[in-house]
């Protein structure tokens, strides 16, 4: 299966980029002068040891968000299974996952993914993902996390992280009077899955009125091809199968943060390029 895999991307890494109609205007004589060194992070898997969209549907069904918990959890370990696998319907996933918010207020929310998050997340977070942003800094790059994870999860894990900008799943919601704003259960705009990370970083870009000088994206996953192969430097953590394979391959570095770090390994600070291992 990896094998199959990675020929069928070797036969489509030279193909342009489809834009499904989203408007492109190359950058101004403004914005050329304004280069940016640019850091990618992918969060589940990469930055965080384990998922954070998995742990919080455990987190809704506590809270009693969730009527029927058995069937709920059932799907979604099904869906996890086609994620990684490379077969995930997004947006199935998202009308499952999502439809708990339905109607409620997004500062209830927005409560309960705080304590959450400070609880079962930021604990989970590897420590060489700490000194690896920290090295990004130090370097003065600008730091963006980009999920398919949906942004009430997304948004205050990067602030626990201290990183600034944050492309996410996008969710709907209602504002009523007295600044009521309520949860849809629904989703909108491009996801940030697969090609569309891509995408909603070309448009990031834009709106930033921005050129990168450099771009690296760290990612552990086979969904996310499309942007590895895109950046300047793209950077295997925790790789899957396939994505171990590919990186094999294009000689692209790997890391191993739920591995043991061995007495002779070099500083943690090391960015990508450098001699050290991350």
């Amino acid at each position: 299966m990896v094998e199959q895999v990675t020929t069928q991307y070797h036969r489509q890494r030279h193909r342009p980029v489809i834009t499904f109609g989203i408007p492109y205007a190359p950058p101004t004589r403004d914005e050329r002068s304004a280069p940016m060194r640019l850091a990618l992070f992918d969060l589940d898997d990469t930055l965080l040891d384990g998922d954070c969209s998995d742990r919080w549907n455990l987190w809704m069904i506590d809270q009693g968000w969730v009527s029927d918990a058995e069937t709920f959890m059932a799907r979604a370990e099904q869906m996890q299974r086609a994620y990684h696998a490379g077969k995930l319907k997004l947006e199935e996933y998202l009308a499952m996952t999502l439809a708990p918010l339905r109607g409620r207020r997004v500062t209830d929310v927005q409560k309960e993914v705080e304590r959450f998050v400070a609880t079962h997340l930021q604990p989970r977070i590897f420590t060489q993902a700490w000194a690896c942003l920290e090295a990004h800094r130090q370097a003065g790059d600008t730091l963006l996390l980009i999920s398919a994870s949906a942004r009430h999860l997304v948004q205050p894990i990067a602030a626990t992280l201290g990183i600034e900008h944050v492309l996410a799943v996008e969710l709907s919601i209602e504002h009523g009077i007295n600044e009521d704003a309520r949860y849809t259960g629904g989703s909108e705009g491009i996801f940030s899955y697969r090609g569309g990370k891509v995408l909603r970083l070309k448009q990031w870009l834009i709106e930033q009125q921005v050129t990168p000088s450099h771009t690296t994206f760290y990612s552990d996953s086979r969904n996310d091809l499309p942007l590895l192969q895109y950046v300047d430097c793209p950077v295997a953590v925790n790789p899957d199968p396939v994505l171990a394979e590919v990186a094999s391959v294009e000689g692209w570095r790997r890391l191993d943060w739920r591995a043991p770090a061995p007495v002779s390994a070099s500083s943690p600070n090391a960015l990508p390029g450098k001699s050290a291992h991350v």
